[in-house]
């Protein structure tokens, strides 16, 4: 497969996967043979609507050259099992549209995943409706386009009919794509995590070997499945003859498990596609070679199972657990043994996989699935969400995560998920403060560590943690606890030095005491009963969100007892209960704590709480509207963009340019004269009705107010000719070129804002919001958020500015300024970063936020070429 041909994979209804690809002259033969003995005598009159020559129809496949004609072909094993194509019409914008799918291949929704993909990249194209010539009487293909979520329209005589679908990408169609993703995801994922039948190649009764290893635990695990192990040798393993091959076994495995060496891979993924497997688990490591020789090995072992309609995971994979008790598997290595419970957890590392389901143990949290993904050259993060969110017995998802295949796909799917269940995350390989690209607008220089990252998670209502000790804690909250319906804390304790200690902690994470006697501070000596009453009193008070309960053994107290009498009076309390009850060696106390977290740090009780209030109050939020914004031209802008990026990679835009940019999409802005000489000026502010600002004209990124090059005020000529120049010997005085200056009306009063973006090469464009002005960039003054779709999410970046909410709510008996004019514009200006994914840097500073209407004053915006991420794999 050549870098360049179009590759797209799609997921079946069924859970098998598809490989789809322009077919080449090599192809004529398969094409013609899928035409003449993969389609029956009745899908060929439906698809030709009579009996065409099949060699015209291959022909036209085979030879169409990816632009006026696209074509789509589909192979299982070696025989093509579906065909789709597009034509351009003369009528500019669209295009006619046709399929076939083989008669033993239908019913798996494939020809509605090849109109996807055929509409995906006619759309990239500037196509906008496809056309379909259907009989009447093919009530499947019609059901297709009905199905697919475009807007349709039919027209037709004499039992044909003419189908024309809207591609346009909406979100109505991405809802619909998204959905077959998630039931086809959740199919596709059960033959690795609840096979019926597996086989481990390469497993061996050598101490220490990989697949020696990961059979024991599999038998010792207690799996309910039929499990045969494969080695060439045909050796005896745990009491069982191994098959020489996977083709030698008398029934096919749903799951093959591969602990070879490398070189043997290709060869273990063909057997498996060849006899009927689902999926390839991998549990051997990249070989050492270069990078680009890894690649290929990759893109030839994903060939072979996608050729095959398998899953793949790995490869590196440490393997997979659920304790389901109708499955129980643990085709793991570790030889790691946990109980079932209701925490799934998905690594990309295997060693800290590993590291975690031990720490899971040892704080006796249940499991109820765990998935190490290794390289993610297949099964990825995004597709074990997709799983555990309809999973019953899961409660909680924990991930540790490195990077990401397709964050906007990601945070989708995240964002859903995080409405039924909690999503724990810790991210490695962390951007660290001082690895900063030179600084060269505001938002760069306001951007630190991993702030893009914080924002994806913010968006997708991910839980992000620094450290495994706050994670775990976490996980045992939110496993066993309901959330709090606010930030009102009882705390109960028998210690007025620890009842401080928590007092403290709960202020520190903006927790709330609860009105009343609180803390409850309770006698030194106060034992099972005591606790009893206070934790059911505080339970039953109306002004109590939380409980956080502390004892201390000081007198050779029953540390047991009261943590049996808290959890027995928790019951099903509506309340989160949390507590720090130690015994007299200062350990937690060995019983059962009845689902009740016991920390052995009062801090941490507060933490968990916090969390559990971040969560509601995300859940609080009200999803928004999607903005509506339809009054602006792109299509000049990209032209003006294209012509900029002509004979260079990336190029800071005029000021003009950036101008126009903003006009464009109706981003109000202050009118502005750019004058190269002082009459020029002089005449610019003559025209102004009332004062003016005059600032210094430097080339982006400069900006005048960074050497104070902005005057204020100005008015009549004399005061416009000392204006012009001071600022000629201010910029001198900074040893910078005098280039002319800007003349602009003076507005009236209000707070200057940065509105900034930056477009992170992994991530995505994220936006800034903060202190504008000569303020703007400072360390901590600005948040960050991907781009906002709604309502919603443009109010949340503007209370995450806590600097620009208070200007906005009247800082200093100020009149309160517009924030639903602020709101619109960061909906348009998140709509020209989407609409234009060649602005990677951008300042819109000052923004004018005034008591009525927001405008920008000044821009400064850096385009770069940049090509679309192809991504094979569509879901």
């Amino acid at each position: 497969m050549s870098s360049g041909a179009l590759v797209r994979d799609v997921l079946l209804r069924d859970g098998s996967t598809l490989r789809l690809r322009a077919p080449t002259h090599e192809d004529l033969d398969d094409i013609k043979a899928f035409y003449d003995e993969g389609l029956s005598d009745e899908s060929r009159y439906m698809r030709f609507h009579g009996y065409l020559r099949t060699e015209v129809a291959a022909r036209a496949y085979a030879e169409a050259n990816g632009v006026d004609r696209v074509a789509l072909i589909g192979r299982q094993g070696d025989h093509i099992v579906a065909a789709a194509s597009y034509d351009l019409l003369r009528e500019p914008g669209t295009a006619e549209v046709a399929f076939a799918v083989a008669d033993d291949f239908q019913g798996r929704g494939t020809a509605t995943r090849m109109l996807e993909q055929l509409a995906s990249i006619a759309a990239e194209r500037g196509v906008r409706r496809f056309d379909a010539e259907v009989l009447g009487t093919n009530r499947p293909m019609l059901l297709v386009f009905e199905r697919a979520g475009f807007e349709i329209r039919r027209k037709g005589t004499f039992g044909e009919l003419t189908v024309s679908l809207d591609i346009t990408p909406s979100e109505a169609v991405r809802e619909r794509i998204d959905a077959r993703d998630h039931v086809a995801a959740i199919a596709s994922l059960r033959p690795i995590l609840s096979p019926r039948a597996i086989a481990v190649v390469g497993a061996s009764s050598a101490p220490g070997d990989l697949g020696a290893a990961v059979l024991k635990d599999i038998l010792d695990g207690g799996f309910r499945g039929v499990v045969s192990p494969v080695n060439r040798s045909g050796e005896v393993v745990s009491s069982m003859r191994c098959a020489r091959s996977l083709i030698d076994l008398d029934d096919p495995p749903e799951l093959v498990i591969a602990a070879v060496d490398w070189d043997e891979l290709a060869d273990v993924a063909a057997q498996a596609s060849a006899i009927g497997a689902k999926a390839l688990l991998v549990l051997t490591s990249d070989p050492d070679l270069e990078p680009e020789e890894v690649q290929a090995r990759r893109d030839e072992l994903l060939e072979i199972v996608r050729t095959g309609g398998l899953r793949l995971v790995g490869p590196g994979s440490l393997g997979v657990l659920n304790t389901d008790p109708a499955v129980s598997l643990n085709a793991t290595f570790a030889g790691a043994s946990v109980p079932a419970g209701r925490l799934a957890i998905c690594s990309q590392s295997g060693a800290i996989g590993i590291g975690l389901l031990g720490h899971a143990a040892a704080r006796q949290l249940g499991i109820s699935g765990f998935a190490s993904i290794g390289d993610r050259v297949d099964v990825s993060t995004n597709d074990l969400l997709e799983l555990w969110e309809e999973d019953e017995r899961t409660a909680a998802v924990m991930l540790y995560v490195e990077t990401f295949g397709n964050p906007e796909h990601f945070t989708r799917i995240a964002q859903r998920v995080s409405r039924r269940k909690p999503i724990l995350a810790v991210k490695g390989r962390r951007a660290h403060e001082g690895v900063q690209l030179e600084t060269r607008s505001h938002t760069a220089a306001a951007l630190r560590g991993d702030a893009v990252v914080d924002a994806l998670f913010r968006q997708a209502g991910v839980l992000r943690f620094q450290s495994g000790d706050e994670l775990f804690s976490a996980a045992a909250f939110f496993e066993s606890q309901p959330l709090p319906l606010g930030r009102r804390v009882a705390v109960i304790s028998n210690s007025t030095g620890v009842a401080t200690l928590a007092v403290d902690a709960c202020a520190t994470r903006r927790l709330a005491l609860a009105t009343g006697v609180n803390p409850v501070l309770l006698p030194a000596r106060a034992g099972r009963d005591d606790y009893l009453a206070a934790v059911r009193g505080a339970l039953t008070d109306e002004g109590v969100d939380a409980i956080a309960v502390y004892y201390v053994d000081l007198f050779g107290g029953d540390s047991d007892a009261v943590l049996s009498a808290v959890a027995r009076a928790c019951g099903q309390a509506p309340k989160p209960v949390v507590a720090s009850i130690l015994g007299a060696d200062g350990g937690l106390p060995p019983g059962d704590s009845g689902g009740v977290p016991n920390f052995l740090f009062p801090e941490t009780c507060a933490a968990v709480l916090a969390r559990g209030v971040e969560r509601r109050e995300w859940l609080s939020r009200p999803l928004g509207q999607r903005a509506v914004i339809e009054d602006h031209d792109p299509r000049w802008v990209r032209t003006m963009i294209g012509e900029t990026l002509a004979h260079r990679d990336a190029s800071w835009l005029t000021i003009e340019q950036s101008q126009a940019m903003l006009d464009g999409y109706r981003i109000a802005r202050v009118a502005s004269a750019l004058c190269d000489d002082l009459g020029h000026a002089v005449a610019a502010a003559a025209a102004v009705d009332g004062p003016i600002a005059l600032k210094a004209a430097f080339p982006p990124p400069a900006h005048a107010a960074d050497i104070d090059a902005v005057l204020l005020g100005l008015e009549g000529e004399a005061a416009v000719r000392a204006g012009w120049r001071e600022l000629e010997r201010r910029v001198e005085l900074a040893e910078r070129r005098f280039n002319g200056a800007i003349v602009q009306p003076l507005l009236g009063p209000g707070a200057d804002v940065l509105i900034g973006a930056m477009s992170d090469p992994d991530f995505g464009p994220v936006m800034a919001l903060g202190l504008g002005g000569r303020q703007a960039g400072l360390a901590g003054t600005a948040a960050f958020r991907v781009l906002p779709g709604t309502d919603v999410e443009a109010d949340e970046l503007i209370d995450a500015s806590e600097s620009v909410v208070a200007q906005l709510e009247g800082f200093r008996d100020a009149a309160k300024l517009d924030r639903a004019a602020l709101r619109g514009l960061l909906l348009r200006f998140a709509l020209l970063l989407r609409d234009l994914p060649e602005v990677v840097e951008a300042d819109l500073n000052p923004v004018r936020c005034m008591a009525e209407g927001c405008t920008v004053l000044d821009s400064r915006i850096r385009v770069e070429r940049r090509l679309a991420p192809v991504r094979v794999k569509t879901w």
